[in-house]
């Protein structure tokens, strides 16, 4: 009984050690994942803003000739300025950002923030005032790119003029072989680290640390310019080659020397060639589970018949505890992501159970702030066709005998706006647009972007009369944007329905708002009309909106329709309209059989009233 006791609680001591040990190391990579991957979308988000930019000076930039024109470069400065300051405010990490010219030795911008309260000054200026010049502080940026071959992350370095710890992302641009602006941010890396660092692991947890791309130098908040680790005690055992493989892999492990005890370490490498580290020594993964195998040995000496039971029954309490780890790793695989693990013993397990729980914490935020982009519009902040479709679909299925309105708008000549003052006065008349959706109607509406030029408004708890009072208010508003110091109007088509409460599909309420705008723009735009079931009957192709504008300023009373019997009526202009003393396209459409009826338009009578 003794020897079987031994042999059991022996092997089951093992077989634990070992489930522990692989554990921890899931748990090391895990941890590092997840804290790249935080820090790298921060990075991605930065660059994007660079690239963005850059892009949109590309295609302002037709000949490098044009960077002599002074005022040429004062407008495309305010245009990056604007990009920048649009696309900063939600990522305070970035603490300046700024165009230079290298071809020309100038600085074009400059422009810093002090706090996190993206207010940005102008360094340029400042400088001017304090020092009477400028530093050329583009002359290293130019160097640097020169060097680097593209697009490239700087190593951390102190900058006098922000009075911080900074990296920097640069990015040229090239025209004709020639590089003829650089655009740039510089990123808090002070902050950064501090951040990194605001909860270090304690006790035997081990250690995370910030290196560089060969794992022998550590970024801390006390050394932000970096320190070797060999003055912790800590040496590479592996090859700096072996670094940036593991970096890229996912459970490779990296082996160590911490204070002479043999270590291990997961490592994540980040897009700035940097990686995060979690350093672990060996004795202290297995010292918990060596403690009690000591006091298993104990216990069986003192106890032979109780300690060939206590070994099935740690077994048992042990596997729960990973029972229970396991089945919420199921649950995060199947997308479940609200699991509440209460393990608060101070072991190995308890120990996985925290981290695992703090790990699928970050998860279904970075999964949250996914859902968030995928249904939401990136240049208006309104909801995209699928966060329209959920939100109202949602709405319908919760309030089933509710009414509403759904309004389909389209701004009108936006291809001309396009062409004549360029894509970016575009983007800022489908801004304003949206924020005057918003303002007119309410936030508590659904407000989204369909697509392109065409925006959707569903109006909740909307009784007829108000919705019209509403729709008619905004159709009637002047609409004006402003773009490159110019103030320009525009106008919108407006079609709408009602939902009675009658179960009607989101599907049949897009369709008849849709006909709806449809028939407005057969009209002549500018303007708002509820769907009529007669609407069904005009033919949707892009002839009536050519023959609008061909006919807009012609007496001619112009009637298109298909060539053949019974024929789809194509086109009808007001001047018909009025010759037939039709008050709009539904009573023309009734009077159709009369007009059928008759070979030829009567020169005098209405067809309408007769």
């Amino acid at each position: 009984m003794i020897l079987m006791a031994l042999c059991v609680g022996g092997i089951s001591l093992w077989t634990i050690s070992h489930l522990t040990y692989d554990y921890e190391i899931q748990n090391m990579n895990h941890l590092v994942d997840t804290t790249a991957t935080i820090i790298d979308d921060e990075l991605l988000r930065s660059e994007n803003i660079v690239n963005y930019t850059a892009n949109a000076i590309s295609r302002k930039v037709d000949d490098p000739a044009q960077l002599r024109d002074l005022s040429f470069r004062q407008r495309l400065a305010q245009s990056v300025d604007h990009d920048f300051q649009d696309a900063s405010t939600n990522l305070h990490i970035i603490c300046s950002y700024y165009l230079y010219y290298p071809s020309e030795n100038i600085s074009a911008l400059w422009k810093a923030s002090n706090g996190r309260d993206s207010t940005f000054y102008d360094v340029l200026v400042k400088q001017q005032e304090e020092l009477g010049h400028t530093a050329p502080r583009h002359v290293l940026a130019f160097a640097y790119l020169m060097d680097q071959g593209g697009a490239a992350w700087t190593q951390p370095y102190y900058s006098p003029y922000l009075n911080r710890y900074i990296i920097s992302y640069l990015r040229p641009i090239y025209k004709d072989g020639t590089m003829v602006a650089i655009v740039g941010i510089d990123i808090d890396f002070q902050a950064f680290i501090d951040r990194l660092y605001a909860n270090p692991p304690k006790g035997e947890h081990g250690m995370i640390m910030l290196c560089d791309a060969t794992g022998s130098m550590e970024y801390s908040p006390e050394a932000p310019l970096g320190t070797p680790v060999a003055e912790k005690g800590i040496r590479l055992v592996d090859s700096p080659d072996t670094v940036a493989e593991a970096g890229r892999t996912d459970d490779e492990m990296l082996k160590y020397s911490w204070d002479g005890q043999e270590s291990i370490a997961g490592i994540r490498a980040l897009r700035n060639r940097m990686n995060i580290i979690d350093l672990r020594q060996k004795p202290q993964i297995y010292s918990r589970t060596h403690r009690a195998m000591m006091q298993m040995g104990m216990g069986l000496i003192a106890v032979c018949i109780m300690a060939s039971l206590l070994p099935l029954y740690l077994i048992n309490y042990l596997s729960k505890r990973l029972q229970l780890v396991i089945e919420a790793a199921k649950e995060v695989g199947e997308g479940n992501y609200d699991i509440k693990l209460y393990d608060t013993q101070l072991d190995d397990i308890g120990e996985l159970s925290r981290n695992f729980q703090a790990m699928v914490g970050k998860v279904a935020a970075s999964q949250g702030n996914l859902t968030y982009m995928s249904q939401h519009d990136v240049l208006t902040g309104l909801l995209n066709r699928m966060g329209l479709d959920k939100e109202i679909a949602d709405w319908l299925r919760e309030h089933p005998a509710s009414h509403g309105a759904l309004v389909s708008l389209d701004l009108d000549g936006f291809k001309f706006i396009n062409d004549l003052h360029g894509h970016m006065a575009g983007d800022e008349a489908l801004r304003t647009l949206a924020r005057d959706l918003v303002e007119n109607f309410g936030h508590e509406q659904i407000i989204g972007r369909n697509g392109g030029d065409e925006f959707v408004v569903f109006m909740k708890d909307a009784e007829p009369e108000a919705a019209q009072k509403a729709i008619k208010d905004f159709s009637n508003k002047k609409k004006t944007f402003t773009y490159d110091g110019e103030t320009h109007s525009f106008s919108v088509s407006i079609g709408y329905t009602f939902y009675h409460g009658d179960g009607m599909p989101l599907s049949r309420l897009f369709h008849e708002s849709d006909t709806a705008l449809y028939a407005v723009k057969l009209r002549g735009r500018n303007h708002y009309r509820i769907y009529e079931p007669t609407m069904e009957k005009l033919n949707r192709t892009s002839l009536g909106f050519n023959l609008e504008t061909i006919t807009k300023n012609l007496p001619t009373a112009l009637l298109v329709t298909e060539a053949k019997k019974d024929g789809k009526i194509l086109f009808v202009n007001k001047a018909m309209l009025d010759l037939l003393e039709c008050q709009n396209v539904t009573e023309f459409m009734l009077s159709r059989r009369r007009i059928r009826a008759t070979s030829s338009v009567p020169a005098t009578g209405s067809a309408c009233a007769s």
